[in-house]
């Protein structure tokens, strides 16, 4: 590889797909066969986090952001193994902490319902990757994009990669026991819908990550002096603790898989989801945490969500419990901590074009009480978009957290992920 070497040329007209081989050529004191990718050691996790706090650490102090991560690596979205570091680092010196950059892969329960199979949902595992990052001094040398090239010869079982293993980058990265297993893998793009399509399993850009269907549908709250009175806790809602949303999202799980079982006979494509359980929703609560002054982590609401209850006298279990209903109306949320004037995230929301706009007016409600000011969905279904326009939302494509994913094996004609909602962003 040359080095030293300046390439003039005007970047503005210039193809994705040059602009990548332009990278892949610049200067860098690593030839791409002297790297792999390696599960990251304690020590480079703990480097991983110190170099991304600078720039994602916002109101924490670099001490808080850590914390948060490591009293989050034993949650059960990421726990006995299901949460991973990854480092790009030289062949000779894996475990350097001069490692080139970094990315994470959550592990998690995926539903498929495909056509040639029975009239059950499949359950396959797929994965969410999360924080790549490169350090500045090492950037624009190919470093991040080589890192997710050979994170699909981790991920994927070797059989479902259709290509052999590039003889330039030397030999293929060790998949480590628990991996190569994905049926599908997910990332949200912060860079634009093409930098992880490029980043294909070969030497040759494309057949990387898709993006699809990123749909946000927002409002802003109008300040209202009112406040949550007894009139908004009838008895026919009923607002989630932590503990009362994650049973919601275990029931949920179930009412999903029945959703999809239903989907087959009338659908020609094969559609696939995460599930909101085993930690996956609850990872959206969290992540909100700040710290006292003795380092106390402390989350700023006690309420996130609303369920809708069949009957005055009913309870949370009336509805967890009856799969027949396939689910009563509810929302789960989150705040957005970019946010500086408040923002609620529905994280997961179940209604009809009945009980939406009630729905909706909870919503509010409980958003001005907090002083919140905005109000964002992720994928609101096509039947909600029209409703949701009349109560004064806007539908538009994000220009962030662009939901992409990469499907492993033969790829059906028509391939649908649904419940692309905020829940399973990592």
């Amino acid at each position: 590889m040359d080095h030293g070497i300046i390439v003039d040329i005007n970047i503005s007209n210039t193809s994705p797909d040059l602009l990548v081989e332009i990278n892949m050529k610049a200067p860098t004191k690593w030839q791409l066969a002297d790297l792999s990718l390696f599960l990251a050691t304690p020590e480079q996790t703990v480097e991983s986090r110190k170099r991304s706090a600078q720039e994602w650490r916002r109101a924490l102090t670099e001490e808080q952001y850590i914390l948060r991560d490591i009293l989050m690596d034993e949650h059960e979205h990421a726990a006995h193994g299901k949460g991973a570091t990854w480092v790009l680092a030289p062949r000779a010196n894996p475990s350097t902490l001069d490692f080139m950059c970094s990315c994470e892969t959550f592990r998690r329960a995926g539903l498929v319902c495909r056509l040639s199979t029975s009239l059950h949902a499949e359950e396959v595992t797929a994965y969410g990757i999360a924080s790549v990052f490169t350090p500045l001094e090492k950037r624009r040398c190919g470093y991040a994009q080589h890192m997710m090239r050979l994170l699909h010869w981790v991920l994927a079982p070797r059989s479902t990669l259709s290509a052999d293993f590039p003889d330039a980058w030397g030999a293929p990265p060790a998949a480590p026991d628990g991996f190569g297993n994905a049926q599908f893998s997910v990332l949200y793009s912060d860079v634009g819908p093409d930098f992880y399509r490029l980043c294909g399993p070969t030497q040759y850009p494309g057949n990387g990550w898709i993006e699809r269907g990123s749909t946000l549908t927002s409002w802003n709250v109008p300040p209202s002096e009112d406040t949550l009175s007894s009139k908004i806790l009838s008895s026919t809602w009923k607002y989630l603790t932590e503990d009362d949303a994650i049973r919601v999202w275990e029931a949920d799980a179930a009412w999903m898989k029945i959703y999809l079982a239903n989907m087959r006979p009338s659908t020609s494509r094969t559609c696939f989801t995460f599930l909101p359980n085993q930690g996956v929703a609850k990872f959206l609560i969290h992540r909100t945490m700040s710290f006292n002054k003795d380092l106390t982590p402390v989350l700023p609401l006690q309420t996130w969500g609303i369920l809708r209850l069949p009957h005055a006298n009913a309870g949370l279990e009336d509805v967890l419990g009856d799969d027949e209903r396939q689910g009563s109306t509810f929302a789960t949320w989150s705040l957005d901590p970019t946010s500086a004037s408040g923002t609620l995230i529905v994280t997961r929301l179940r209604a009809t074009t009945d009980t939406f706009p009630e729905l909706f007016g909870r919503l509010t409600e409980f958003s001005r009480e907090q002083k919140i000011e905005r109000i964002e969905i992720w994928a609101l279904p096509e039947t909600l978009q029209g409703i949701a326009s009349d109560l004064g939302g806007v539908t538009e494509q994000r220009q962030e957290h662009l939901s992409a994913f990469k499907w492993y094996g033969k790829e059906p004609e028509e391939l649908e992920w649904i419940f692309d909602e905020k829940f399973c962003w990592c």
